[in-house]
């Protein structure tokens, strides 16, 4: 498996249609995580940028796992191939005080 960033710029107006099929993206985006095809993610503040990690065989399957997003006609996206992807949860496991 390889490594891909994608950035993404939110363009146009928020409208009503983009509001209504938020819950949508949520629900494809924890679908993905959970088959570990997404392996990260964040939104910027102002809510226009987003980048997600994706772990797939070739660029063209991202380009498949996009769209299925449901915010997709509102997106410009730019892919990038990682060389490699370091998270620092993966080396600080959180404390449990149980």
């Amino acid at each position: 498996m390889k490594e891909f960033m994608a950035s993404i710029t939110f363009s146009g107006v928020i409208a009503e249609e983009y509001l209504e099929l938020i819950p949508a993206q949520k629900d494809y985006i924890s679908r993905l995580v959970s088959q570990k095809k997404i392996t990260s993610y964040g939104l910027s503040t102002d809510r226009t940028k987003f980048w997600v990690t994706f772990s797939a065989e070739s660029e063209q399957e991202v380009w498949r796992l996009l769209v299925g997003f449901s915010l997709y006609k509102f997106m410009e996206v730019e892919i990038d191939e990682l060389l490699f992807h370091q998270n620092t949860k993966l080396f600080f496991p959180q404390l449990s005080f149980n």
